[in-house]
């Protein structure tokens, strides 16, 4: 978080005056994680207050049209703010989108909508779904200091445990499609440095005048080793939809909902114990200690 501040877009006499018209921004924000989190509740110094878009209201001010709009959810990331009928009669064009979140806008450009556009959706199941073990990307710092770092997937930094892995079973490397065909609480457990590769079947080309696009559906948990996380030293407890929160400190395995569920689960695929001791021993490798 920052101080409060605004980014003001002059959209220009282009812009459509009837109709849809939206404001697409890209742009980036380092990623939150638990001790920040915290930090915030502690005091009232500091509230996170997401995007709010404000327009002229007429008489040489400004006007709060919508509020609490959240932000770019990480790095390289598309926020579409709904613009239409927001302005005023005879007010300019003008938009302020304001936070104390601190945002990096890497692009900010209007559309017009097109509501009588036919649209025709289509969902495609994988037709392979590959857990493997990968490494990590090399980081690049965007020109500008205090930038979010941007992964270059084509560039591997290293291949050994970094960090202090949560205790307990993750899944197999190998076949997963099972695991992610439907939502039902079976899921693949997935450690920092593996890779998911997904296929699907190739689709004939869009008819004549017809643009297609891809968007990636998923449906899932994330959970850290930040010490403010909570229970964050261990993969328990295992997450279902059912459930909201996660307060009773984990016991066994079989004690687990989803485990009851879904025992087969921990004998066909859940079947990769990991502990932090390769990280351990590599802190005392480095320090004679």
């Amino acid at each position: 978080m920052t101080r409060d501040h605004y980014l003001e877009i002059d959209l220009g006499e282009d812009a459509t005056k009837s109709g849809p018209l939206y404001l697409i921004a890209q742009g980036s924000i380092h990623d939150t994680e638990s001790s920040v989190n915290v930090a915030i509740t502690q005091g009232n110094r500091w509230r996170a207050h997401g995007l709010s878009v404000e327009v002229p209201d007429g008489r040489g001010g400004w006007v709060t049209t919508q509020d609490n709009l959240g932000f770019p959810a990480g790095r390289k990331k598309t926020v579409l703010f709904n613009l239409t009928n927001v302005f005023r009669p005879r007010t300019p064009r003008r938009v302020r989108l304001r936070t104390n979140l601190e945002i990096y806008w890497d692009a900010i450009q209007w559309a017009q909508g097109a509501p009588n556009a036919t649209l025709k959706t289509a969902t495609l199941d994988p037709t392979a779904a590959d857990l493997h073990y990968r490494g990590y990307s090399v980081m690049h710092m965007p020109v500008g200091a205090g930038a979010p770092e941007v992964p270059d997937y084509n560039q591997i930094e290293g291949t050994k445990q970094r960090w202090r892995d949560l205790i307990g079973y993750y899944t197999r490397y190998g076949d997963v499609r099972e695991l992610i065909n439907h939502i039902d609480d079976r899921y693949v457990i997935v450690n920092s440095g593996d890779e998911l590769s997904l296929r699907f079947a190739e689709q004939p080309p869009p008819p004549a005048g017809w643009v297609r696009d891809f968007v990636i559906v998923g449906d899932g948990w994330i959970k850290d080793g930040d010490y403010n996380s909570t229970f964050s030293k261990t993969v328990l407890p295992l997450p279902y939809h059912a459930k909201n929160e996660y307060t009773t400190r984990p016991g066994r395995l079989e004690d687990e909902w989803v485990y009851q569920h879904h025992p087969e689960d921990w004998k066909n695929y859940h079947t990769r114990y990991v502990t932090p001791d390769v990280f351990k021993n590599a802190l005392r490798d480095q320090t004679g200690q």
